[in-house]
């Protein structure tokens, strides 16, 4: 009998996994190892080779979560022996910063957590960030270090291997069956294994809801995202290699909320700028079925054509090799933040990572345990 089931992989998962070893508490944590794509049954959006960091947030409490997590990323490499955090700063660009989303609210943001923008007018944001094409006409607001980027799958793996260190148990599955009794509750994996805990933690992303594993509702909606690579030669890259992340408040009959990377150098060896959006051809799933048949074969062109579009026009110098497009998914709530609560007096469940939250994943695993530990 485990205390606690921590059920997903995840950065929220492995966050939570962390604490509660740290904790003392005799946990185990279950996901699945990744698989190609078009054979999974389940995947997650942090298999990935980039994710963005940042202070600048839509709220103030997604902000406090981020600089939480952010400070926590020192600790976990040197814990793990695991590098995967670059603070190169965040560049958010728009034609009108007071409606943009990610710096509308940098006035509370500031004042709470202690800490002050840059801003460069749109005279002003070349010479700052040179890589940039003259003349967007952008606003630019800079939150520099410790914003950057993190390479998501090296973090979940330092989370883990730091949660492993503690005692906890990782178990390589897919839970299929989760079943809440009065004092104990009851996991079933596809292996067949039947494992016991006096508390879940449910951190499962889309799969918690589609895969039927919540013992009551709670309101959210599973969006498909397009993420393009655009593919540079290494010298490019190591002439771009003072970017900033950015997010980008693009203008487009097709894409919207724009964030990208600085070029990193992927499994593959080739050297990639990674730009997601959101688009008018996104779509949204309410059935398993649906969200695999997007992963496998999701059609991405339309939306594809309208990256490559804003690269070209962000990076006019940039000789691009080719593009490729990848599918991803996200999970909303209705107000734009995680929910974080019991679904049962024995099941924890974090729903809505909202697109941009799997740096924070080791501060809302945190907040996931003290909730489940306290109930």
């Amino acid at each position: 009998m485990y205390d606690i089931i921590i059920i997903g992989t995840g950065p929220i998962g492995a966050g939570a996994a962390r604490h509660a070893s740290a904790a003392g508490a005799k946990i185990a944590v279950i996901g699945p190892n990744e698989a190609p794509r078009d054979t999974h049954t389940v995947w997650s959006s942090h298999y990935d080779a980039a994710r963005l960091t940042h202070r600048s947030a839509r709220n103030v409490q997604l902000a406090q979560y981020a600089l939480e997590a952010i400070a926590n990323y020192r600790i976990i490499e040197a814990q793990s022996g695991i590098s995967f955090y670059t603070p190169c700063g965040t560049l958010s660009l728009s034609h009108d910063l007071g409606g943009f989303s990610y710096t509308s609210q940098r006035t509370a943001i500031e004042q709470a957590l202690g800490f002050t923008y840059v801003d460069y007018p749109p005279h002003q944001i070349t010479h700052a960030f040179p890589m940039l094409s003259a003349d967007l006409g952008y606003h630019g607001v800079y939150d520099g270090p410790p914003s950057g980027y993190i390479a998501p799958r090296a973090m979940v793996a330092a989370q883990l291997t730091c949660a492993q260190q503690q005692g906890a148990t990782v178990v390589r599955d897919i839970v299929t069956q989760l079943t809440p009794h009065s004092d104990f509750v009851t996991v079933t994996t596809s292996d067949g294994a039947t494992l016991r805990a006096t508390r879940v933690i449910l951190a499962a992303g889309a799969y918690s809801g589609l895969c039927g594993l919540l013992p009551t509702p709670v309101p959210h909606t599973i969006k498909s995202e397009t993420v393009t690579l655009g593919r540079v030669s290494a010298t490019t890259a190591a002439r771009m290699a003072t970017m900033p992340s950015m997010m980008v408040d693009c203008v487009s009959d097709v894409i919207s909320d724009a964030y990208l990377t600085p070029p990193l150098q992927y499994p593959d060896g080739e050297w990639y700028f990674k730009l997601g959006s959101n688009s008018i051809h996104d779509l949204f799933f309410d059935t398993l079925p649906g969200l695999q048949q997007w992963i496998k074969n999701g059609d991405m062109k339309a939306t594809q054509l309208a990256q490559i579009a804003l690269l070209k026009q962000l990076f006019a110098g940039v000789e691009w090799l080719d593009f490729t497009s990848l599918p991803c998914v996200i999970t909303r709530t209705p107000d734009g933040v995680p929910t974080i609560g019991n679904v049962h007096p024995r099941v924890t469940a974090v729903i809505g990572c909202n697109g941009s939250l799997a740096k924070s994943g080791d501060t809302i695993g945190r907040v996931a345990f003290e909730l489940a530990h306290a109930s």
